[in-house]
């Protein structure tokens, strides 16, 4: 059984997470422009670094800014690391950390593996918006971790 933790990235680590995912998909990487989104992560202290007995295996953007409360804006975990529990174990520590009583995130009606984990872990279902992505809607979930 691997040991997860997590780490708050520095910026000696931001060629390592751009990485993850300009090997998922180059043009979306450069459409989306996540280089520059994971820099101003990084240097917000919002960006952590996914450890798996010590080798970083993904990436956590972790924020408040969604209506003040905790939001995981976006979990990357290496292609060749998925599978093994490596993202819900990650999730499950950003959540113990988190400093309010509830966690929000969402991704894509076509991320399917995405959404059983998500229940696995005790999120539940908030909602959907239709728009951002063409023909892909965005499934909102919430965990409440705190009363």
């Amino acid at each position: 059984m691997e040991t997860i933790s997590l780490r708050k990235a520095t910026i000696k680590d931001k060629a390592i997470v751009v990485d993850f995912g300009y090997g998922l998909d180059q043009v979306e990487q450069i459409n989306l422009k996540r280089e520059q989104k994971i820099t101003k992560a990084i240097l917000a202290k919002e960006c952590f670094i996914v450890l798996a007995n010590d080798s970083v295996v993904g990436f956590v953007l972790f924020d408040y800014r969604f209506f003040d409360q905790g939001w995981i804006e976006l979990i990357f975990i290496g292609e060749k690391f998925r599978g093994n529990g490596i993202a819900g174990q990650a999730i499950n520590l950003i959540c113990k950390q988190c400093k309010t009583n509830k966690v929000f995130t969402s991704t894509n009606s076509s991320n399917i593996q995405m959404q059983k984990v998500l229940s696995k872990l005790g999120f539940s279902f908030s909602g959907k918006l239709i728009g951002l992505d063409d023909d892909d809607p965005e499934l909102f979930y919430v965990k409440r971790i705190k009363e």
